[in-house]
């Protein structure tokens, strides 16, 4: 996406010599073109595919804003764990600030008002501590870029927090959901266009007088046939981050370990289930068990889903689009799903995935061996589901709308 251009070396040239600062070293397009529309993203850190929480898509727009010809300078905001390979799912032109918080993004404010045409901030309290520094510095948002300001809400997490609260019995009134996502979106008028990741999302920032949405979704491509069927698979398998306790994965699998997967063990003796994903070590010992095998972070997690027959998505509560559904549909392994999970994917029953209600633990799990076991449903999912793929998550739309965004002309 950038490396090397004179005015983004100018902010970059404030930090430190850090091993991220030197990450940028991948052939640039026409770094001095006057006609690249440089982009300056934040988010919380950088976008790998594994390590989940709203980040795969982020991985996808990053990518897509290169594919583009834009140059794109990446501020992870975070400095999340150690690592060696920040290029291995991004684009070798983009260049990547080192983290630092908000000292960071000062830092690039004091050397690079005017240097960017586009402003891309994603979720709601990076979004805030950029308007907060700007405002410090004596800018708007607007001002300080010369063409355009994108918030990304990423998820409305206010409904999250909601919804993780009940849960849990600690039931909050309507009035305090409203309270509180009129704070988390407050600063939103500040954008040209804000960016969300469903229709239903969208409507629900338009309930509270936001108008200027545009939803960009997950993009993934169907598996190419032939796509393994159900008499050469076998098992669960379970994709997500479980880095953080108290995550909605960490939570989904310990409500699945200790409420469903009993019954399911108790029908199919000898079930397994795969999980794969960032994962701390104390939550990695917690979780394993007979027929369970945590693996951490897998580098290509090809073959594993090409051997499982059914994805399990236990989520109980969450905010946003479940990725990871989204990837074992576009890969051919159908899925149970919690009904709070099927209503934000907002596709028709039966689109890859089989819902359920986790309330009602042991019907869950009936689910879950009813799809391991019946071949006929199991076929009639994955057809439907790569054929909803390729229609709601072709890149080439998505990254047409995310052409639209960037270059539109602000009035």
């Amino acid at each position: 996406m950038l490396q090397g251009d004179a005015e983004t070396d100018q902010a970059a040239g404030h930090f430190p010599k850090p091993a991220t600062a030197e990450f940028a070293t991948g052939s640039a397009k026409d770094e001095d073109a006057p006609w690249r529309l440089r982009v300056l993203y934040v988010d919380d850190s950088i976008p790998h595919i594994d390590r989940g929480s709203g980040l795969p898509r982020a991985n996808f727009i990053v990518n897509a804003l290169a594919d583009l010809g834009y140059a794109v300078t990446f501020y992870p905001v975070l400095a999340v764990g150690s690592d060696g390979e920040p290029y291995r799912d991004i684009d070798r032109s983009v260049q990547i600030l080192e983290a630092d918080e908000a000292k960071g993004f000062r830092r690039i404010v004091a050397a690079g008002a005017g240097c960017f045409d586009v402003l891309w901030v994603s979720r709601p309290h990076n979004i805030t501590m950029v308007c907060r520094e700007l405002a410090n510095a004596g800018h708007t948002p607007r001002s300080f870029v010369r063409s355009r300001v994108i918030f990304d809400s990423e998820a409305v997490f206010a409904l999250r927090d909601f919804i993780a609260a009940s849960v849990t019995n600690r039931f909050g009134t309507e009035a305090a959901l409203r309270t509180a996502i009129q704070q988390e979106t407050r600063l939103f008028a500040q954008a040209d266009r804000v960016v969300s990741v469903s229709q239903a999302e969208a409507r629900l920032l338009a309930a509270f007088g936001i108008g200027n949405v545009s939803v960009l979704g997950s993009a993934l491509l169907p598996a190419e046939a032939p796509v393994p069927d159900f008499a050469t698979r076998s098992g669960f398998l379970f994709i997500g981050s479980l880095a953080q306790e108290g995550q909605p994965n960490v939570d989904s699998l310990d409500w699945l370990l200790g409420e469903a997967w009993p019954r399911v063990r108790a029908i199919m003796p000898d079930a397994t289930l795969t999980v794969i994903g960032e994962v701390l070590p104390a939550i990695r010992d917690r979780l394993t068990r007979p027929g369970v095998s945590v693996l951490g972070r897998v580098a290509d997690p090809g073959p594993l889903f090409a051997r499982a027959r059914v994805c399990i998505a236990p989520t109980r509560f969450a905010a946003g689009t479940p990725h990871k559904v989204y990837e074992s549909v576009s890969r051919g392994v159908p899925l149970v799903v919690t009904s709070l999970l099927a209503e934000q994917i907002g596709w028709p029953e039966g689109a890859g995935f089989l819902s359920h209600d986790w309330r009602d633990a042991d019907g869950f799990a009936d689910a879950l061996t009813q799809l391991h076991s019946d071949r006929a449903t199991w076929t009639r999912l994955q057809l439907a589901g790569l054929a909803q793929i390729a229609r709601d998550c072709d890149p080439a739309l998505h990254q047409t709308t995310l052409r639209r965004l960037c270059e539109a002309v602000r009035p």
